[in-house]
């Protein structure tokens, strides 16, 4: 895993240099998910990785992405997240703490982009494809349809911007697009209806550097499975369960909506000094759960090396 990570984050690194490695000190950098937006006609291709560290574990991924922008405002990916889990539950008992390395379901998505009166809107529609493979695999097994959208203000208000996302999923899907900390690497995933909403507030309090804060709700609906992915299937070694954390005392649950429901809030640090690097740095509380962790996420916009290598330079 570690040397998948160093490879891909050299070549991600090297694509974004070739011309454009420094800082353009002339215009404020823009978060590689409305620089998309913005981009002529051509392939694209990120990477994405992402952590949450807890007191029950880490849960961390490396997603590699490729697309193309069909339009100004139109254009669709495929993905495939790889994530790595550090989890005190371990089968082997002369040690403490078990790490592994998991494929988890490759995704299609198809995003809008477009400003109305003032307005900021964005709309992703994400398919998830359940992993067939020998290897070991982070699945529910079933398919998934996940609808997100976001709205916020065009043109910040003496530097604060408000923003509300709101979204609808047949199972909760992993978001590379504009992640957000209180749903960044969750220790779990349900199956069955799932409505989320979040609103707040972000400011820029200096070029280049965001702060944000949020509240946010998960609300499923009907019968759940949630599936932990810090207990390996089948294992006796399991947590107490409090708080209604149901992923911390089985690897699968199943009962009514109460058991994947959530609600709680989040404040983050966002730079974009870099041109083509955007990083945030979080952390959220879950009400819920009486549950706090700290988030990192990092997304390495390769698209302009990318069209270098091969030629396609947009349109």
């Amino acid at each position: 895993m570690l040397r998948l990570f160093q490879t891909v984050l050299i070549a991600t690194l090297l694509f974004a240099s070739l011309g454009l490695a420094q800082t353009d000190q002339g215009a404020a950098a823009t978060p590689p998910a409305q620089q998309q937006a913005q981009l002529t006609v051509g392939p694209t291709a990120f990477v994405g990785i992402q952590g949450r560290s807890t007191s029950l574990g880490v849960i961390s991924s490396l997603d590699v992405n490729l697309g193309y922008q069909f339009t100004p405002h139109v254009s669709a990916d495929i993905g495939l997240p790889i994530f790595y889990v550090r989890s005190p539950y371990a089968l082997v008992t002369t040690h403490d703490w078990e790490t592994n390395t998991l494929l988890g379901d490759p995704y299609l998505d198809a995003r809008y982009t477009r400003t109305f009166s003032g307005v900021d809107f964005m709309s992703v529609v994400t398919l998830a494809v359940p992993a067939k493979t020998p290897a070991r695999v982070f699945t529910t097994g079933r398919f998934g349809v996940d609808w997100f959208n976001h709205l916020s203000s065009a043109k910040p208000l003496k530097g604060i911007t408000p923003f509300i996302n709101f979204g609808a999923a047949s199972k909760t899907v992993d978001r590379y697009i504009m992640p957000r900390p209180y749903s960044l690497s969750r220790p779990y995933e349900s199956q069955g209806f799932m409505g989320d909403v979040e609103g707040g507030l972000s400011y820029r309090i200096r070029r280049f550097y965001n702060v944000g804060a949020s509240v946010y709700a998960m609300l499923p609906g009907g019968h759940q499975k949630v599936f932990s992915k810090i207990i390996t299937p089948g294992s006796s070694v399991v947590g107490d369960g409090n708080y209604n954390r149901v992923w911390d005392k089985a690897f699968e649950t199943i009962g009514s909506s109460d058991i994947a429901r959530d609600n709680g809030y989040s404040a983050w640090v966002e730079v974009t000094r870099f041109k083509n690097v955007n990083m945030q740095f979080g952390v959220t509380h879950s009400v819920r759960y009486r549950f706090d962790s700290a988030t990192i996420a990092f997304t390495f916009d390769a698209t302009t090396g990318l069209r270098e290598l091969t030629g396609t330079t947009g349109r």
